[in-house]
């Protein structure tokens, strides 16, 4: 996401109950938004299929089926689109 900072603007997504404030074009606005909503629903998948763990542990479970994805398509031709979630969500841990 390499953008002149005039261009962005800054939205709050949650992910697993946690917010975060990210930087955003008018363009990725929507992207980001989907990718939020996409993260959340693979978390509460996770949740319903292995109850009892942390919540860190799902959020890993997804961050795990998005790198396998986006190494499986690597052999292939990777989509775009995975490329952005999988960066999107590295963006987001490395604040941790």
């Amino acid at each position: 996401m390499l953008m002149e900072n005039n261009e962005l603007s800054t939205i709050n997504i949650t992910i697993a109950g946690r917010s975060f404030p990210v930087k955003v074009t008018e363009e990725e606005k929507a992207l980001v938004l989907n990718i939020e909503s996409e993260i959340n629903e693979k978390i509460n998948h996770f949740q319903k299929t292995y109850s009892g763990r942390d919540k860190l542990d799902y959020v890993i479970m997804t961050l795990l089926t998005y790198i396998y994805d986006l190494k499986n398509n690597q052999e292939g031709k990777m989509s775009e689109a995975s490329t952005q979630k999988v960066n999107t969500i590295l963006d987001l841990l490395s604040d941790f």
